[in-house]
This record gives structure tokens, C-alpha cells and sequence, in this order.
């Protein structure tokens, strides 16, 4: 994957913009949901081709009025839309898909912030045919001196390399939700499954269904908060193993079709399902195999050589973290979003 994510593919320059759409998909976002629309209408694209629609989910605080309020004072082509097609982000979007009309259809969460230009990164990706999606690539913001912030880092270095391994030989098996886009006509012919539980890689396993790429670029530059504390970093990766798993094991007639189906997929499988009860059986047995045979200790070498150790030791714990991902409900606990619900002062800019 190291080899595949260095191979250049260049892509022609786009004369001629697609329209784009811009879902933000809003649940109870007051304390963020200011800052998004700001950063939106801080991004390079033509205003004539972009459209924003603030997709209200039920929500019960004063998110709706601070944002109909923030997009009259930036002037931005924008519109809060209500959701009529029952609660629950999936539901919502499956609703609104049949609605646009843009060329393009991009989608990112509330607490997400945009590098000003992540739109035509994105965009350039579509004067490939076989191309349906696109994502960004996720840069993490919170307090550096946090445990989850660490961790974070180091999973994000591993997964932006296989990220592009993957695009390079045929489509992501992930979706980063943050920020992903789609051609809308694909969008139109399929429909969400309200209860994946991870509706960005339920799209992108529908888009893969119909014989379409859904590739990374790591151009488009996508700004996330994690959870401040490492309990809530744990149960949102919990709560995403688990949707992510249930996406997977609804695709396995994808086994063996293409390039994704006969390297990416089976990986994918390995790395979800099979491996965390290897690495769990191995974690446990280690230290009775270390007392009776001390030179296996020197197995821990690694996990001291900086950036490799970083690596290793945020893949065990992921890979611990998934054996026991069934204790937190998929759809439940709203204390790890509530977590990363925090001001951040950044530049978004390319300067």
C-alpha cells in the first residue's frame, strides 16, 4: 500500500466547474454550527455554482435560528431545509438526494471545518468518468498535550497512507464522513440504510455496487475535533467500528469482484472482524509466553522507535478497542459527540 499510495495519477484540470451542493447535516449543533457556516462561506469556489443547504434534523435547541441568522450575515447562498423524510441523518438523506440538482453532491458534518480550497480539490477528481466519489483527507484539531489527540495522529498517519494505497489500485474501503461527495445522479438511484449506522461507508459501498471508484484526495483538507478525553475518543471509535462492521458484512457479495473485491475488501474484512481476536488471544498470552522465554521481549523493540511505535501501539489499541465495540450501543451515547463540541481557532486558508 506504501508503494501504490506514492504512484502519481495525474488528472486533467477542469475547465468548466461542476455545480456543486453542499449538505450540512444539523442535529443540535449550537455550539457549532456558527462556525461552520462562517467557515463555509470562506470557500474558493464560484458562488454561481455553489449551493449549501443546512439539512435541520429534528432538532430541539436554537442551532436553526443561529444558523438562519449567521448565513443572513455572511450573504451565503445558503438555506436551512428541514427534514421531512423521519428522523435520523440517513433518513434525512434519502429525503434531500432526490431534490438536488447539482452535478455534484458533497457532504460534511457540522463540527467539521473546510480548507478553503477542499471544493476544487475535490471537483478535479470528476473529469474521471469512472470516479462516483471523492473524500478528504481529515486533519485533526484539539489540545496536542491530549492522550486522544496523540492516538488520533498517529491512527490518521496509518490510515492516510492505506487511504491512498487504496485509491490508487481501485476504491476506498473506508468514507470519511467529515467530508465526502458523490455524483448526484448516483445518489439518486440509491438508498441510504437508515440502520447501518455508518451511512457515509453505506454510501460507499452502494457507489462501489454500481461500478464506480470512490477515491481519497489528500488535497482536500477537512478539519475535525476529536473527543477531549480519551473516554469519549474510545466510544466514538466504538460506535464507528460497529457501523463500519455491519457496512462490511452487508457487501460480501462485493468478495472477489475487481481489484477491490480481491485485495481492498478482503483486507478490510481481515482487519475488522478476523485480526482484533488474533491481536486480543496475542495480548493476553504474551506476558505468560515473556516469563517463560524473556528474549520475546525483545518483540517490544518497535513500539520504541518514533512515528513506527506511535504506529503500532494505535493500531493494538484499535485493533483491542473492536473486540469489545458491542458494549456501547451503536445508536446510543451522545456523550462522545458532546466531547468534541469545543471552540477551535484555526486558519482555514491556503497562506
Amino acid at each position: 500500500m506504501y508503494i501504490y499510495s506514492k504512484k502519481k495519477e495525474e488528472l486533467p484540470d477542469i475547465d468548466d466547474l461542476p455545480t456543486v451542493t453542499l449538505i450540512i447535516p444539523m442535529y443540535n449543533e449550537e455550539k457549532v454550527i456558527r462556525k461552520k457556516i462562517e467557515n463555509t462561506s470562506q470557500l474558493n469556489y464560484p458562488e454561481d455554482k455553489l449551493e449549501v443547504i443546512v439539512l435541520d434534523d429534528y432538532s430541539t435547541d436554537a442551532c436553526e435560528s443561529i444558523a438562519v441568522e449567521t448565513i443572513k450575515q455572511q450573504e451565503l447562498n445558503a438555506a436551512v431545509v428541514k427534514n421531512e423524510g423521519g428522523k435520523g441523518k440517513a433518513r434525512g438523506l434519502n429525503w434531500i438526494f432526490p431534490q438536488i440538482s447539482s452535478e455534484i453532491t458533497v457532504i460534511s458534518d457540522s463540527d467539521a471545518l473546510l480548507k478553503e480550497d477542499s471544493l476544487l480539490h475535490i471537483t478535479k477528481n470528476y473529469s474521471n468518468p469512472m470516479i462516483g466519489g471523492v473524500i478528504g483527507k481529515i486533519i485533526i484539531i484539539s489540545d496536542k498535550r491530549r492522550i486522544s489527540k496523540s492516538q488520533e495522529d498517529s491512527y490518521r498517519f496509518y490510515f492516510d497512507l492505506w487511504r491512498q494505497g487504496e485509491s490508487k489500485i481501485a476504491s476506498v474501503s473506508v468514507c470519511n464522513g467529515p467530508l465526502m461527495s458523490f455524483r448526484t445522479d448516483l445518489l439518486k438511484k440509491i438508498k441510504v440504510d437508515p440502520n447501518a449506522y455508518a451511512d457515509d461507508s453505506d454510501i460507499l459501498f452502494r457507489t462501489i455496487q454500481l461500478g464506480y471508484r470512490v477515491v481519497y484526495e489528500k488535497k482536500a483538507i477537512v478539519y475535525e475535533r476529536v473527543p477531549l478525553t480519551l473516554k469519549g475518543r474510545t466510544i466514538q471509535k466504538m460506535k464507528r467500528i460497529n457501523g463500519l462492521r455491519k457496512v462490511y458484512l452487508n457487501n460480501l457479495s462485493l468478495l472477489g469482484k475487481g481489484s477491490f473485491g480481491k485485495i481492498i475488501y478482503p483486507y478490510a474484512l481481515l482487519t475488522h472482524i478476523i485480526s482484533p481476536l488474533i491481536i486480543l488471544f496475542l495480548v493476553l498470552f504474551y506476558p505468560l509466553i515473556a516469563l517463560k522465554e524473556p528474549w520475546y521481549l525483545g518483540l517490544l523493540v518497535p513500539l520504541i522507535i518514533p512515528k513506527i511505535g506511535e504506529v503500532l501501539l494505535s493500531f493494538v489499541i484499535t485493533q483491542l478497542i473492536m473486540n469489545f465495540s458491542f458494549l456501547i450501543p451503536t445508536s446510543g451515547s451522545w456523550e462522545a459527540v458532546e466531547d468534541a463540541r469545543y471552540n477551535v481557532n484555526i486558519t482555514t486558508n491556503n497562506k
